[in-house]
């Protein structure tokens, strides 16, 4: 029988007194191995054929086979004809699809938030964009002075509030050109403004943290990140709020920085790939 033909648990531990050498089940093993493969399909913007697929997973084609007969059984990988290529098949959409309906971000989020806060000090705000741009859905003050400006429900300004800006240097142009007109209909014009291709829409999209200072609310500073899916698009807004000056908030300091690591964290569980931005 071929090494990876079979996925039977067996434990080649050597029990011989004193003898603490063992290795990993083969079972287990095979999974891990199994996993690795189909995460290389998931990372290719194209089907891969067999000896690209082989190359890309770091193990011999022969070996690969096994796994790919057994993937193709279950639905996990597709092959398409004439040419031979790998993708992923629909048994694996139908369980990211599953995953993603049992994820609730928005709720992952708000556990998160109070951690940050105690952590920095200063108030943590949730938003998604809404009808009128950035949502205020949660907040949580920590024990430094609270932005009693900002209330859940409060719509944010998307030139002057950092938060609106992180959604402008990600959302097309077409989502957000028409709130763009009503703001500057009003007079409220930010020669600065961060749309994508633009020199600040690229730094945000690079660094994935937006500041504003003294732009919203006199005296306060914000910082802001988004949370990302797999397509890079924005499903929910994290930022810290506070004072400026004990709010530290270069992109060097420790709440950009604890800010941009919860931020990635919720990011990464959904779909989203560091190595794609």
């Amino acid at each position: 029988m071929s090494e990876d033909s079979s996925l039977v648990d067996q434990n080649t531990q050597d029990s011989t007194p004193g003898n603490t050498r063992s290795t990993k089940p083969r079972g287990i093993q095979s999974i891990l191995i199994g996993f690795h493969i189909l995460d290389r399909l998931a990372e290719s913007p194209t089907p891969l054929g067999l000896k690209h697929l082989a190359e890309a997973s770091n193990m011999p084609a022969s070996k690969l086979r096994f796994y790919l007969v057994s993937f193709l059984e279950l639905g996990l990988v597709t092959q398409e004809a004439p040419s031979g290529r790998y993708s992923l098949g629909p048994t694996a959409l139908r369980l990211g699809l599953a995953a993603l309906e049992k994820f609730d971000i928005i709720n992952l989020a708000r556990s998160e938030m109070r951690q940050l806060a105690d952590q920095l000090g200063f108030s943590v705000f949730l938003a998604v964009w809404g009808t009128h741009g950035p949502t205020i859905i949660d907040r949580v003050d920590g024990r430094n002075r609270t932005v009693l400006e900002i209330r859940v429900g409060t719509a944010l300004p998307l030139q002057t509030s950092a938060m609106g800006r992180a959604y402008a240097a990600f959302l097309p142009k077409a989502v957000i050109s028409p709130l763009l007109r009503t703001e500057r209909r009003q007079g409220l014009v930010v020669d600065d403004f961060p749309m994508q291709g633009t020199a600040q829409g690229e730094e945000i999209r690079a660094t994935r943290l937006s500041v504003s200072s003294g732009r919203l609310l006199a005296g306060f500073t914000a910082i802001a990140s988004p949370v990302l899916d797999r397509a890079g698009t924005p499903v929910a807004m994290l930022s810290v709020v506070g004072q400026v000056g004990p709010l530290k908030d270069t992109h060097e300091d420790t709440p950009a920085h604890a800010l941009l690591e919860l931020t990635k964290r919720l990011s990464l569980q959904l779909g989203w790939s560091e190595k794609e931005r």
